[in-house]
């Protein structure tokens, strides 16, 4: 057998042959090189194009919930501030001194505001996908990651510090808003005297002993009262900050979609 190879190069030298069989050799592993790397580069590209399509669908994903989150905040900002208002007004009629009641529906809503409000915080959709899917890093911009974490984050902290403090003062305030009115179904037939009067437009006749039972229960319900509104005073501030540092980032996500 070596002895045929012997012969194999004996030949090829002789006649000339084995450096153009080398240079052909070379030259196909070369194609087959540049093929390889094309192929990568091809897989790359379409791989890249991928991304950013998927890049895409997230950012339009991502700019609807923000959008959508902003008009729930706001939405919940007002409510905040329409309570504490309302809050506002029955707390100056009781410090007043007079009990003589000029709107009474008016008067009954403002009652059922110092129930204050159920936990608020809703989880983020898109955000919470992108964070556990691993998809994150389909974000080129990390500025914008950045301002997203930032946003979510200070949603988040918001929400579970009114659920750490001010439902306790809102379970506490419910428990006395019953106290006067306990022998006529408790806080519950001011929502319903409130619902006719607003909701249904019915015109009721509302137990002036109603009135007669809160006005003599008020000093005992006014120190609650002052601080459910100081709480919902702070949450419409609070509120309006992270409403602000949405906006900055919805535009951030819109001009993220023109460029992308």
């Amino acid at each position: 057998m070596i002895n045929f190879f012997r012969k194999i190069r004996y030949r090829l030298a002789k006649n000339n042959q084995f450096f153009k069989y080398s240079r052909y050799a070379i030259g196909e592993i070369v194609l087959v090189v540049i093929g390889i790397l094309i192929a990568l580069q091809i897989n790359s590209w379409n791989a890249d194009r991928i991304n950013n399509q998927e890049e895409r669908r997230y950012l339009i994903r991502l700019t609807d919930e923000v959008r959508s989150e902003l008009n729930y905040l706001k939405d919940l900002r007002d409510i905040f501030f329409d309570r504490s208002k309302g809050l506002n007004r029955i707390i100056e009629q009781w410090q007043s001194g007079n009990s003589v009641v000029e709107d009474t529906a008016q008067y009954l809503q403002d009652y059922s505001y110092g129930s204050g409000l159920d936990p608020w915080y809703r989880e983020p959709i898109t955000w919470t996908q992108l964070q556990q899917s691993g998809d994150l890093n389909l974000l080129k911009n990390k500025n914008l990651t950045d301002d997203l974490f930032v946003f979510y984050s200070e949603v988040n902290k918001l929400g579970d510090n009114f659920v750490l403090n001010p439902m306790k003062e809102f379970v506490n305030t419910r428990e006395k808003l019953n106290v006067p009115l306990i022998n006529d179904g408790g806080v519950i037939i001011i929502f319903k005297y409130v619902g006719a009067l607003y909701v249904k437009k019915e015109k009721i006749q509302i137990n002036k002993e109603i009135f007669n039972k809160i006005w003599n229960y008020r000093e005992e319900l006014l120190p609650s009262f002052v601080r459910v509104s100081g709480i919902c005073q702070f949450q419409v501030v609070k509120l309006q900050e992270v409403i602000e540092t949405g906006e900055v980032l919805l535009k951030k996500l819109e001009k993220s979609l023109i460029n992308n």
